[in-house]
């Protein structure tokens, strides 16, 4: 045969395991099959001379002439796809690859057909061509298991059932298999389905670990919270060293109002073998869950001490502390992560969070200016311009703004940069100024419901009444459904007692859009002192301040108390409220106005 069949083996070979390999989801290149068309005159010599005086009958040149056409056609179907792949065609890379598929042994043509039909969620081809990888390779697992998976998807549960047993029996490791049918099972969404499934698999390994923590796993995600328990109190059972089971018991029994028992197994364990470092940090998980914040704190101290320097670990404490407001163990892992040269940014950025609400703005801008070019580069840079507001150097701020709107070009990074300026101008009482940036915004984006909003806000602090009322009745008009904008302007009708009847049209459609929004409760119970009913307003209230504990809610609640007789309440509320916020103008104005 010619060096034409070896120069298709090279190409065809290229495609396998060059530039196709990341299009086709990481399957690897397969050795060609001896006997195939594409794997033929392996060595890349040429094929040898006839024997002299040998001749070639008119059948056997046929013959060749039509081998030869066939497979000129298959190499180009297979350019085609990888062309068309190489685009992100991948429904055209796809069917070259499927039409390929039928006129060739190789089954790694198969393969490549079945991967792209996968990844592109294209059930019923995957399941035609991994039909055909088995029956050019029916020894292989993997073909077996992809068809099993696009049987699955097409509901065809029955057979694939039948499938996986075989796949089951037949691993070398069930765990991992029973691992791998657990993350199919979840990507295909249907519950009922992956409860018929595992129960299938428990069947053929009835006392296995793994299936009885898949089994618990699917009832929870099912809301089963009872068959749950009883699957993983059964994997726990047969396999008592497990992490997984460990920390799924707990988070069972914690969902189940039994936070002592949850935890005792698990500290039980860590004090058999305290160097379990990830049943350690599921234990700090869950508890941070739960709320155990001190508790928290030692099991993230002991990490830190267990990391060996670990960036990894590090960064995942560092994320734990933070959100369990333990932000001087947070600085200290973040110290030591930056210090491994290893998350850079984020260490730089969580550090100037840390700085920032302790007030120290100096700190926190040196961080923060210390943040590279990345996704946290934008943030980081805005709130620089926001720091240097609000230490007094306004325009030193709004020219970090407009240098870093010049730099990032996206329209959406534009809209934040004018906001981030408006509430700058407004913090630093250039309310007026805020407005007119706003405006300025709004000619470049007329149809911005954002840039909207803050003009609205900008223009009542500013006192132009009229344009807060038009911009946020534009804004209704065009999302009707904005639950901002209702209680935004249902406020300024209820603080100025005004229009009531609109007032409560538009907090009550608020606060049934978000029924738990603090701020739109203090707005309707605000509403409700407004109309004299003095029992819903303070219930709303004293709703609103445990949900968000701020100076203004307090000062509306202080006022209410006060004029509804309750006077004695309002005043050691007042003065708690001071306690905490002790410059705040809408407190010390209620006691003034009241109680002094």
């Amino acid at each position: 045969m010619s060096n034409e069949c070896n120069v298709k083996d090279r190409f065809f070979q290229r495609l396998c395991s060059g530039a196709v390999s990341c299009l086709l989801l990481g399957c690897s290149a397969v050795p060609m099959s001896p006997g195939t068309v594409l794997a033929q005159g392996g060595d890349g010599s040429s094929d040898p001379e006839p024997a002299a005086g040998s001749t070639v009958s008119p059948a056997e040149a046929t013959g060749r002439a039509g081998q030869s056409l066939m497979d000129s056609q298959l190499m180009f179907e297979l350019m085609i796809a990888e062309l068309a792949g190489r685009r992100g065609q991948l429904d055209v890379a796809m069917a070259g690859y499927l039409r390929a598929a039928q006129h060739t042994d190789d089954p790694r043509v198969s393969e490549r057909a079945t991967a792209l039909a996968l990844y592109g969620q294209q059930w019923a081809e995957a399941e035609k061509a991994s039909r055909r990888w088995q029956t050019l390779e029916p020894q292989s697992q993997q073909a077996s298991d992809m068809l099993a998976q696009s049987l699955l998807q097409q509901g065809k549960t029955d057979e694939a059932v039948s499938l996986y047993r075989e796949l089951i029996a037949a691993a070398d490791d069930p765990d991992q298999q029973i691992r791998q049918l657990h993350g199919v099972l979840q990507n295909a969404g249907d519950e009922e389905q992956a409860l018929v499934v595992m129960e299938a698999m428990q069947e053929v390994l009835p006392d296995n670990a793994s299936v009885s923590l898949a089994l618990a796993r699917i009832r929870l995600a099912g809301n089963d919270l009872d068959g749950a328990r009883t699957a993983a109190q059964e994997a726990l059972r047969l396999d008592g060293g497990s992490n997984e089971s460990l920390l799924l018991n707990a988070q069972l029994m914690l969902s189940a109002g039994e936070p002592d028992e949850a935890f005792a197994a698990i500290e039980s364990a860590l004090t058999d073998n305290p160097n379990r470092l990830m049943l350690r940090l599921g234990y700090a998980r869950l508890l941070l869950e739960a709320g155990h914040f001190d508790a928290v704190g030692d099991q993230l101290d002991a990490l830190y001490e267990s990391s060996g320097d670990s960036p990894d670990t590090l960064f995942t404490i560092s994320m734990m502390a933070l959100d369990a407001r333990r932000m001087e163990r947070a600085k200290t892992y973040l110290t030591s992560l930056l210090e491994t040269g290893e998350y850079p940014d984020e260490a730089n950025f969580y550090l100037a969070r840390i700085s920032d609400q302790q007030q120290d703005h100096e700190a926190a801008i040196a961080f923060y200016d210390a943040v590279g070019a990345g996704e946290l580069l934008v943030p980081a840079q805005m709130r620089v311009a926001e720091l240097l507001g609000l230490s007094g150097d306004v325009e030193a701020g709004r020219a970090r703004l407009r240098a870093l709107a010049i730099e990032v070009p996206d329209e959406d990074q534009q809209i934040q940069f004018l906001s981030a300026e408006s509430r700058m101008l407004q913090n630093a009482g250039q309310a007026a100024e805020a407005v007119s940036v706003l405006t300025t915004g709004l000619e470049r984006y007329p149809d911005d419901a954002d840039l909207l909003y803050s003009r609205a806000l900008a223009a009542d602090a500013a006192g132009d009444k009229s344009l807060l009322e038009s911009d946020l009745e534009a804004l209704i008009a065009a999302e009707p459904d904005n639950a901002h904008a209702l209680n935004a302007l249902g406020y300024h009708f209820a603080d100025a007692n005004i229009e009531l009847e609109r007032a409560e049209e538009l907090l009550v459609k608020a606060n049934r859009l978000l029924p738990d929004d603090p701020a739109i409760m203090d707005s309707l119970g605000w509403l409700r002192y407004r109309q004299g009913r003095f029992s819903e307003a303070i219930e709303l209230l004293e709703s609103a301040y445990q949900l968000f504990p701020d100076p203004e809610i307090a000062a509306h609640l202080g006022e209410v108390l006060w004029l509804n007789g309750n006077e004695q309440e309002a005043r050691s509320f007042v003065d708690k409220a001071l306690a905490s916020s002790p410059g705040d103008d809408r407190l010390l104005q209620v006691r003034k106005k009241y109680i002094e």
